[in-house]
């Protein structure tokens, strides 16, 4: 029996062409070259882990844990406890695995005469206005090896872009790693950061 094969070829179209741009099925291997939308978690087809304020940092690693993430995006307790689906939140910072574990908690709580259990998200957070983030419109064009040297630069692993006004989603070196063919850290095919990519297409 001859198999219609156009099913196959139409799987990832949908209902809107943003889907087209990054695919809700990803390559299980990329390579440096491969386009940067193809290891890019999209926030329009897949939810942001959020956690609010005030939560403490114990909460927040078992947030982290049970979702096998490293970053969470910070949020106001008003908006954790009202439905936000199909509705904008606002983004207070960001909180990852780093900062809830490393010598930040131990020297605040030292300074602050406080137990450990007793401190929140907002207090080792970083602020929303120290988050660098990269346009929407750079990584449409821009390669996975752009970003790998982006991360590199900036020392960092995780960069968030914005779309117009709005977080659109994330890129996260873990994320990244598993995706990849061989040792992210062999020389880059790509050896470009998206500062470079900007310049050279602007």
């Amino acid at each position: 029996m001859q198999v219609d094969d156009t099913h196959h070829r139409n799987y990832t179209s949908l209902s809107t062409t943003e889907f087209l741009e990054c695919p809700l099925q990803l390559p299980e291997l990329v390579q440096m070259e491969d386009m940067a939308t193809h290891v890019f978690t999209d926030f329009t087809h897949n939810r942001p882990a959020v956690i609010p304020a005030d939560s403490s940092i114990d909460v927040a690693m078992q947030m982290m844990k049970n979702s096998g993430i490293h970053l969470l995006l910070v949020i106001d307790k008003m908006d954790a406890d009202t439905d936000s689906t199909n509705r904008l939140v606002t983004v207070k910072g960001q909180i990852t695995s780093c900062d809830a574990l490393g010598d930040a908690p131990v020297k605040l709580a030292r300074e602050n005469g406080i137990n450990h259990n007793e401190m929140t998200v907002s207090m080792v957070m970083t602020p929303n206005t120290d988050i660098k983030v990269v346009d929407w419109s750079t990584i449409k064009v821009a390669k996975v090896g752009h970003i790998i040297k982006t991360m590199h630069d900036w020392d960092c692993c995780h960069i968030l872009v914005m779309d117009e006004d709005r977080l659109r989603g994330i890129f996260s070196m873990s994320e990244i790693s598993k995706h990849l063919g061989h040792n992210e850290s062999e020389p880059l095919v790509c050896a470009h950061s998206l500062a470079e990519l900007v310049h050279t297409i602007g």
